[in-house]
């Protein structure tokens, strides 16, 4: 119950999209923190030209690398609005953690290669040694997601395309509710799930000035790329397990809140 736990009525700010904030809501109450749920990113399926000539060259590629759970969704959203069968592609998988490689299990998706750390540069280094691809590689991503996986395999003479299938955007009502709470300093940690999540938030501090607001309110991110977009726009991060997941994001928070 509420207030009932290590987070003891901590008014916790969820930025992360809708798919996943009910579920990390759960983990802050149980702990008995008060989860505020503004989510700051929604997912569209990006539609182009291009991908329509995925129809003959989708079995051209030696693998699939999808570095996020929407990589997957709007991947297979794609192939199914292009009357592309997933049975039709005969080479390998690659995801960069474990909860992509969850959720293309879900899917019948057969994963052949997750790297130990969850990080772009990681996967790259890793994929490279251990897999040695000797094909093309296509990567379904964001509109807004980092080019490094793509950079670094071109780099080492890998052909490499880059499907952009889904769009992130701010939603407009949530730029009003993350505004009034903000003015009225309503949130007593803020949580970024994603590089994404930091760069709208700054943008609704940046548009109402509001960054007496949040000096001195704890941050939490996950992952080390998070953490460094975070501290570019000079906010201090506080939180950043090791384990790049929100459960350990939470025990890490726990720890925080009790050592104050």
């Amino acid at each position: 119950m509420k207030g009932q736990g290590p987070l003891d009525q901590i008014k916790v700010l969820v930025t992360r999209g809708n798919e996943g904030s009910s579920d990390t809501g759960a983990l802050i109450e149980k702990e008995g923190g008060v989860p505020i749920l503004v989510p700051l990113l929604h997912f569209q399926p990006h539609i182009d030209a291009w991908e329509t000539s995925l129809r003959n060259a989708i079995h051209t590629y030696e693998w699939i690398v999808f570095t996020s759970k929407n990589g997957v969704k709007f991947f297979l959203e794609g192939l199914n609005r292009l009357g592309i069968p997933l049975s039709s592609y005969a080479g390998k998988f690659a995801v960069v953690g474990s909860k992509t490689e969850e959720v293309c299990q879900s899917h019948g998706i057969p994963v052949s290669f997750v790297p130990d750390q969850f990080t772009g540069e990681d996967f790259a280094g890793e994929f490279l040694s251990k897999m040695k691809p000797s094909g093309s590689v296509l990567i379904p991503k964001g509109n807004l997601a980092r080019d490094v996986i793509a950079t670094e395999l071109a780099s080492a003479g890998v052909p490499c395309q880059e499907w952009i299938v889904y769009d992130t955007v701010l939603p407009d009502e949530s730029v009003v509710q993350l505004k009034d709470l903000i003015q009225k300093e309503q949130v007593d940690v803020i949580t970024f799930t994603s590089s994404s999540t930091v760069h709208h938030f700054m943008k609704v501090i940046e548009e109402y000035s509001l960054h007496d607001q949040i000096r001195g309110v704890p941050i939490a991110c996950i992952g080390p790329i998070t953490k460094k977009t975070a501290e570019k726009y000079g906010l201090h991060v506080n939180i950043c397990p090791e384990i790049y997941t929100v459960n350990e994001m939470v025990n890490e928070m726990k720890s925080f809140i009790s050592s104050r």
